[in-house]
């Protein structure tokens, strides 16, 4: 049983664009107990995992970023 909530968890790797430095970096985001996240922007936004996630460049310190691709994660369709 542990395996399985284990294997129904799988967490997404967001790759995330600095707006001002144009660096790239990823970030892993785990999902709530039980929860299993999609791998499309768009479903991962209606579904409210992305809100209120902070951005902060390592680089240049800038506060904006934009997702540009996920790995992992659920596939829905």
């Amino acid at each position: 049983m542990g395996l399985e909530l284990a294997r129904s968890q799988s967490p997404v790797r967001l790759h995330i664009r600095c707006e001002n430095c144009l660096r790239e970096s990823s970030r892993l985001l785990e999902p709530p107990p039980g929860a299993e996240l999609p791998d499309d922007p768009c479903a991962l936004a209606e579904e409210g995992y992305l809100d209120n996630l902070p951005f902060f460049c390592g680089h240049c310190e800038g506060v904006i970023g934009r997702l540009f691709a996920i790995s992992g994660g659920k596939r829905y369709g």
